[in-house]
């Protein structure tokens, strides 16, 4: 494990949060499930590279969309993405996914993450009524 995994565990067991945990050939993951307000259960993973160099956050495919109303998500999410400079709303198949990858160069803080993660959250939740527009 990466010490920016490391990093974040230790950081995770002084708050004492409990996070289900998967460690690969190079990276080690983390998964947030959350119940936001009006979006639903999402499952947010933390995926920590072992170069350390940037920890990707990632809410993948958290809402289906039907392949006919693909024209205009993929309008909405370019939209999106020029008023969010950190955030990117992503268009994988026919679900919307939410993704940051945070940068480090040897300046890793899991309060960091743990401020992207919120980012992430507080963004799906603004963005979602705009999203389910698209959908009627």
């Amino acid at each position: 494990m990466a010490q920016n995994a490391s990093a974040f565990e230790e950081f995770l067991k002084k708050q004492e949060i409990v996070l289900e945990k998967n460690i690969h050939e190079d990276n080690t993951l983390y998964v947030i499930r959350e119940s936001l307000e009006q979006v639903g259960p999402v499952s947010l993973m933390a995926l920590f590279n072992d170069s350390d160099r940037y920890v990707t956050l990632i809410c993948y495919k958290y809402l289906e969309f039907p392949a006919e109303k693909r024209p205009a998500m993929l309008e909405l999410i370019n939209t999106l993405n020029a008023e969010y400079t950190m955030v990117k709303f992503v268009a994988t198949g026919d679900a919307v996914s939410v993704q940051i990858v945070v940068p480090f160069h040897d300046n890793f803080t899991p309060e960091v993450i743990v401020d992207m993660v919120s980012l992430i959250f507080q963004s799906m939740k603004e963005e979602h009524p705009r999203i389910m527009g698209v959908l009627k």
